[in-house]
């Protein structure tokens, strides 16, 4: 077994993260700029912190690509940047809960069995990445996990429990390499500093979500066929995927990422058209609702702790429904 380590990092799940560390809320992945230089530096600096002088293999870089193969700008600068693997994940129906997940525990299971590393440091929080991390560990590979932190009241992830070592990281180390992105020509991102507040709705605030996107100005039909969809996705759930969602929402945030892509898929379908943002605002609303009654259903009692919906804002990389036109990715 060669003495190396490697980085597997899920774009999504960090700029998703990292923006809302920075802003409030969770920008789209195209608003979401990155100094891929500084951000290598920092991951090594986790990486000595771990294992001390262990080579590095490489930094695998998992997003979501786009149908007709195209990269966008920031995708082209990861494949310019030394020491980085680009990974781009297809969104194809059998695999739209679980892609980058899938990618990245194929890419540990094949390391770990041909004795490529001896170590692998995980930048992801997907519970579909237990399999990748048991199989991984049973070669006898140490896994490490790093995780984003939005808000200082956030806690470790459960799949803390299936890895060697976990960290985070906070807004301190984020603004050393994320901004956001430029909106206008004249207004070019500054790496290392804060991005500013977005002019929309923080997660924090307390305006609710009813007050940006009016329900009552989706045709009644509409509404009942993306309840339809959220209720019979959700009939589909485990248990523990229930709690997952429960624990998720615990620090405050919204549909965890694998469920509104898989959600906003199947309703994408069933309408026959992408989703408006009200319709979005809607389908996620469902979602949180008929997991809380399922929960509630299961528990026997009301759950307590929970996070208002007036922070119900996804989590997802981008709003994920606009297939034709997705050029990124967690």
């Amino acid at each position: 077994m060669r003495t190396q380590i490697a980085i597997f990092v899920d774009a999504g799940y960090l700029c998703a993260l990292g923006s809302m560390a920075l802003t409030g809320e969770a920008m789209p992945r195209s608003r979401v700029g990155i100094n891929s230089e500084v951000l290598a530096q920092e991951l090594k600096q986790v990486v000595r912190d771990l294992v001390g002088a262990k080579p590095l293999l490489r930094i695998y870089w998992y997003e979501i690509g786009s149908q007709n193969r195209t990269m966008s700008n920031e995708q082209l600068r990861i494949c310019e940047s030394d020491d980085f693997k680009l990974r781009l994940v297809s969104l194809h129906p059998q695999n739209v809960r679980t892609g980058v997940a899938t990618a990245i525990s194929r890419d540990l299971m094949e390391l770990s069995r041909k004795g490529s590393i001896s170590d692998a440091l995980v930048l992801a929080r997907n519970d579909t990445l237990r399999t990748g991390i048991e199989v991984c560990q049973s070669y006898g590979i140490r896994v490490h996990m790093l995780e984003v932190f939005a808000n200082d009241n956030a806690r470790f992830s459960w799949l803390r429990t299936d890895v060697d070592t976990s960290t985070s990281w906070r807004i301190d180390v984020l603004q050393r390499f994320l901004s956001e992105q430029e909106v206008a020509p004249d207004s070019a991102p500054v790496f290392g500093q804060a991005a500013p507040s977005a002019p929309s709705m923080s997660v924090h605030s307390n305006v609710p979500p009813t007050a940006r996107f009016s329900e009552a100005a989706i045709p009644e039909q509409t509404r009942e066929t993306i309840h339809s969809v959220v209720k019979d996705y959700i009939d589909e759930l485990y248990d523990d995927e229930l709690d997952s969602c429960m624990d998720y929402w615990r620090t405050g945030r919204g549909v965890p990422n694998t469920y509104d892509k898989s959600l906003l898929f199947e309703c994408r379908n069933a309408l026959d058209r992408n989703l408006s943002e009200s319709e979005r605002q809607v389908m996620r609303n469902s979602f949180r609702s008929f997991v809380e009654e399922r929960v509630q259903e299961i528990d026997g009692s009301p759950s307590e702790n929970e996070p208002s919906t007036d922070q119900f804002d996804s989590l997802d990389d981008d709003d994920g429904d606009d297939f034709e036109d997705v050029d990124f990715n967690r």
